[in-house]
C-alpha cells in the first residue's frame, strides 16, 4: 500500500488499481502525444495529468507521413477494385467492368506469353529427351552380324552363307567392299560408332558390321577312303532322317608324285612336298572361342586340309571366332559330327584313317593310363612324314582336361610336346620344384603339332 497521499489521490483520480497503474508505467517510450493540448480545466486550475506523460503506438499512415484517406486508397484499392467487380458479377454482369477491353487485352498477352514459353520448353527438352539406344536396329535373333574389315570381304567373297541382308558402317568404305556388295544385293546403310558398339557388343569392329545367315555346317557320320591319285577323300553327311546316309567326295591338298611325269599336282601348290594322304583336324570341347578362332587360322595357314567339330562340346562358330581367324574360318572346310565315338571307329574301319591325340602329362611327369597307351605314344619328330603312309586326324582336346577317356581310348597313336626346360630349384634345401609354367596355350601346341606332321 503507498503511504504518499497524492499518490493516492492519483490513483482516485483515474479510477484505477495499483496494478494498472503499474503497467502504464511498464509500456515502452514511445512518441508523446499530449504535445500541444490544453492542460488547464474550465476554471483555470492546471490539470494534474499534464505531469503524468501519456505514450501511444504511431499510426501507419503517419510514419508513411500522408493522411489516412490518400493512405487506404493505395494500400487497399486493389482490393475494393476487386470487390466491385465481384458484386458487378453477382448482380448479373450487366455492369461494363472493363469497358475499354484492357483486362482482356493484358490477360491475352499473358497467355500468348505463356504459350510462347511452353513451345521454347517443349523445343529444348525434345533434343535432350531419352530415346532407345538400338531404335532403329532392330537385331535380329536369327541372323549374325560379323565384324572386321577383313571378316566381312572374305564372307562375301567366299559367299558360302544363305544370304547377306545389310552392311552398317561409319566412315569412308573399302571401294572392293561397296563392288561386292552391290553384287550380292546389300544394303548399305551409314552410322556412328555407338550404334556399330552396340551391334558387336563393344568388340573391335574396324567400323563395318555386316548383317547375315549364320554359317551352316554340315553334319557328317564318318569318313571313307580317299584316293591319292587323285587327291580326294569321301565322307557320308547324316540327313533329316539319322539313318539316311548321303556320300560325298572332297578334294585335298597333294604334293607327292610317285614319280617324274606320273601325274600331275591335283591341287594347290604348297612349301610341303610329302603329303600323300588327307590331313585333317577333330576338336574335342575346345570352349574358348578365341582359342578356337586361332586354331582354325593356324589350320588354314599351315595346310590342314579341313576340321571336324563335336557338335555340342565345342565352341559354336560365332562372329567372335570368325574374328579371331582373321576370316579364314570361312574358307576351311568344316564339319561336325554327334556321335564323336561313331565317327572314330567307323573312320578307321571304312577309310583306314589313324587317330593322333594329344596328351599331356600330369605335374610329376605321369602320364595318365599309361598302361593302355604306353605302346602307341609316339615322340615328336616321328610325326613327320606320317602323311605318305595313310590319312591323319590329330585329336585335340579341352584347355584344361585334355581329350575324354573313351574318345583316347580309341586313338591309335599319342603324341606329346616336351618340356624344353630344366626343373626350377624351387623351395628351402634346394629341392627340385614344379615347373612355373607347365603347358603351351592349346592354340599353340596344335600349330606346332601340326607343323611337325606337315614337315
Amino acid at each position: 500500500m503507498i503511504k504518499n497521499g497524492n499518490a493516492i489521490a492519483t490513483l482516485r483520480l483515474f479510477r484505477t488499481n495499483r496494478f494498472s497503474f503499474k503497467r502504464e508505467l511498464s509500456i515502452k517510450p514511445g512518441i508523446v502525444t499530449t504535445k500541444g493540448k490544453n492542460s488547464r480545466g474550465n476554471d483555470g486550475s492546471i490539470k494534474f495529468e499534464k505531469n503524468i506523460p501519456i505514450y501511444g503506438r504511431p499510426k501507419a499512415w503517419e510514419l508513411a507521413k500522408e493522411d489516412k484517406e490518400t493512405w487506404f486508397k493505395r494500400k487497399y484499392a486493389h482490393v475494393h477494385a476487386r470487390r466491385k467487380m465481384e458484386r458487378a458479377e453477382e448482380e448479373g454482369g450487366n455492369r461494363n467492368v472493363d469497358p475499354y477491353g484492357k483486362k482482356e487485352a493484358h490477360l491475352e498477352r499473358l497467355r500468348r506469353y505463356s504459350d510462347v514459353k511452353r513451345s521454347q520448353y517443349e523445343n529444348h527438352r525434345t533434343k535432350f529427351q531419352k530415346v532407345n539406344p538400338l531404335s532403329g536396329l532392330q537385331i535380329n535373333p536369327l541372323m549374325e552380324y560379323i565384324y572386321g574389315t577383313n571378316c566381312v570381304l572374305i564372307a562375301l567373297k567366299q559367299n558360302k552363307r544363305e544370304y547377306f541382308n545389310r552392311l552398317w558402317y561409319h566412315g569412308r568404305l573399302n571401294d572392293e567392299l561397296i563392288q561386292l556388295c552391290k553384287e550380292r544385293d546389300v544394303e548399305l546403310i551409314e552410322t556412328d560408332k555407338h550404334r556399330l558398339n552396340l551391334l558387336t557388343n563393344y568388340a573391335v569392329h574396324n567400323n563395318v558390321v555386316l548383317e547375315t545367315k549364320p554359317l551352316d555346317i554340315m553334319e557328317i557320320s564318318h569318313l571313307t577312303m580317299c584316293d591319292p591319285t587323285i587327291g580326294e577323300f569321301g565322307f557320308k553327311e547324316v540327313g533329316f532322317d539319322r539313318n539316311d546316309l548321303t556320300d560325298h567326295t572332297m578334294k585335298y591338298i597333294c604334293n607327292f608324285t610317285e614319280g617324274e611325269g606320273d601325274r600331275e599336282e591335283v591341287s594347290i601348290k604348297t612349301r610341303n612336298r610329302t603329303k600323300k594322304y588327307p590331313f585333317g583336324l577333330f576338336l574335342d570341347e575346345v570352349v574358348d572361342p578365341h582359342n578356337m578362332g586361332a586354331i582354325i587360322r593356324s589350320a588354314y595357314f599351315l595346310g590342314v586340309d579341313f576340321i571336324v567339330l563335336t557338335r555340342k562340346n565345342c565352341a559354336p562358330l560365332s562372329p567372335v571366332v570368325l574374328k579371331t581367324s582373321s576370316g579364314s574360318m570361312e574358307c576351311m572346310p568344316i564339319f561336325c559330327v554327334d556321335k564323336p565315338l561313331q565317327f572314330f571307329t567307323d573312320s578307321q574301319r571304312e577309310g583306314g584313317w589313324a587317330f593322333i591325340t594329344s596328351h599331356v602329362s600330369d605335374a610329376n611327369g605321369k602320364i595318365k593310363d599309361l598302361k593302355y597307351i604306353k605302346d602307341k605314344i609316339l615322340d615328336l619328330h616321328d610325326l613327320s612324314g606320317k602323311c605318305l603312309d595313310f590319312p591323319i586326324m590329330l585329336v585335340i582336346g579341352n584347355e584344361g582336361a585334355g581329350v575324354r577317356t573313351n574318345l583316347r581310348m580309341r586313338s591309335d597313336f599319342f603324341v606329346e610336346i616336351p618340356f624344353g626346360r630344366k626343373q626350377e630349384i624351387l623351395g628351402p634345401g634346394n629341392k627340385m620344384g614344379l615347373p612355373i609354367v607347365d603347358s603351351l596355350n592349346v592354340s599353340v601346341a596344335t600349330a606346332l603339332l601340326i607343323n611337325s606332321i606337315l614337315n
